[in-house]
Formats: structure tokens, C-alpha cells, sequence
């Protein structure tokens, strides 16, 4: 799982595949490709009226049986409400991203762009050994690798490189940008619920095993903690 810079563009692109035939553009997801989903300064004056118009189109859609969206957010519908809840989240951070009176947008253009792709690669390198080590610990005596175990590990690794690489982004932007970081991530957490974790029944004393097993100073350990909070597994 990426930073929420990775994370949204992803989240848009899944949409323009898959959102109702009259909202769907192309060319606009040709421009993201063409620009690696992180645009600069200048491109986001053109892109992000395009983007908004695009989820605006999708929320008229989704909206259209008489349902706001969010009332559909709480619906128990799971595909209706997870679809309703990407588009608010969408529209909520790309008219902050594209506000440039806003921090988020210049901590993004100053420096979460520059940084985002390079933090996740090294985080997905140093996160893996001392996952495998706690896994190797864990696990000791089984023979075999249960389809269990395998998505225990996919939700640790999801959490862990999200905490890594909001902590890399706090040592290289600040932590202005890191406590923006955070706040934005709030806002992904019904999404990231439905994620690699969802399914698993003992998540919270998995991820505090884990975490003991860090050995990480309070400060660190508390800040890892509030990223593992966001995947909690969904009733």
C-alpha cells in the first residue's frame, strides 16, 4: 500500500475504467499516465478541472436514484457504499491538492511530489527483513505457509511500508508536511479498511506482537500504532 499521492491517482485511474460510459475520458487518463499521476505546479492547472469535472460527473451518476452520496456512504450496500465513499474521499483531496492557497498543495508541489515514488521504494526494501524476521519467529514450527499466514503478512507489509513512508516524508518535508500527511490519510481510512486486512480476525493483537517485536522508541511506536489503526478490520 502506498502514500495517499500514490494511493489517489490509483483510486481516479480504477475510476475512469470502470465509472458510468458518459463521465469517461480518455485523454484525461492518457494526461496522468503521460505525467506518472504526480503532475507539477503547472500541470495541475490543467488537469485538475478535468479530474473534478470527471468526479463530479461520477457523483450526478451515483447520485441519480434519488440517494445523496452521503447517504450512500453509510448504505449497507458494501459496493454501493465503497464506491460512494472513493468518490467523496476523491473530490475532497483533489480540491485540496489543486487549492494553492492550500498547505497541502504546496507541501505537495514543494516536495511530497519530488519525494513520494522515492520514499515507497526505499520503504519497500526496508520494510521486508524485519517483517520476514517476525514472521520467521512467529511461525517457528509450522512446516508449511497457510493461505492465513500469507495474508497476515500482506496486511503487516501494508501497514508497515504506509507508516515508513509517512515517517520519511516528516524527516525530508517536515513535520508540518507529516501531520498533513496524516490528516489526508484520515480521509482514505474507510478505503484502506476494505484493504489487505479486512478479512483477518486477529489484526490488533497481530499488529501489537508486531510492534513489541520492533522495539521502537514511544514517539516512533505511537506514530506507527495511529497507521495501524486505519486498518482495522470492518464489521
Amino acid at each position: 500500500m502506498m502514500f495517499f499521492i500514490l494511493v489517489l491517482p490509483c483510486m481516479i485511474a480504477g475510476s475512469l475504467a470502470c465509472s458510468d460510459a458518459h463521465c469517461k475520458d480518455p485523454a484525461l487518463g492518457d494526461e496522468l499516465v503521460q505525467v506518472g499521476f504526480l503532475p507539477n505546479k503547472e500541470q495541475l492547472r490543467t488537469l485538475c478541472p478535468k479530474v473534478i469535472s470527471f468526479l463530479e460527473c461520477e457523483r450526478a451518476f451515483l447520485e441519480c436514484p434519488g440517494q445523496s452520496l452521503d447517504e450512500l456512504a453509510v448504505s449497507s450496500d458494501k459496493i454501493k457504499r465503497t464506491e460512494a465513499r472513493r468518490v467523496l474521499v476523491g473530490i475532497d483531496l483533489i480540491r485540496n491538492m489543486c487549492d494553492e492557497d492550500s498547505s497541502f498543495h504546496n507541501d505537495y508541489v514543494n516536495c511530497y511530489r519530488r519525494y513520494s515514488n522515492r520514499a515507497a521504494r526505499n520503504c519497500t526494501q526496508d520494510i521486508a527483513k524485519p517483517v520476514q524476521e517476525f514472521f520467521d519467529q512467529l511461525y517457528a514450527d509450522e512446516d508449511d505457509i497457510s493461505g492465513e499466514i500469507v495474508n497476515e503478512i500482506r496486511c503487516l507489509k501494508d501497514a508497515f511500508q504506509l507508516a515508513c513512508v509517512i515517517d520519511n516524508i516528516g524527516d525530508v518535508c517536515g513535520d508540518a508536511a507529516e501531520r498533513a500527511a496524516r490528516n489526508a490519510l484520515e480521509g482514505l481510512k474507510s478505503l484502506l479498511g476494505s484493504g489487505s486486512c479486512d478479512n483477518l480476525k486477529n489484526t490488533a493483537d497481530l499488529k501489537s506482537r508486531f510492534l513489541d517485536f520492533l522495539e521502537l522508541d514511544e514517539q516512533k511506536k505511537r506514530n506507527v500504532q495511529g497507521i495501524f489503526d486505519l486498518f482495522k478490520r470492518r464489521r
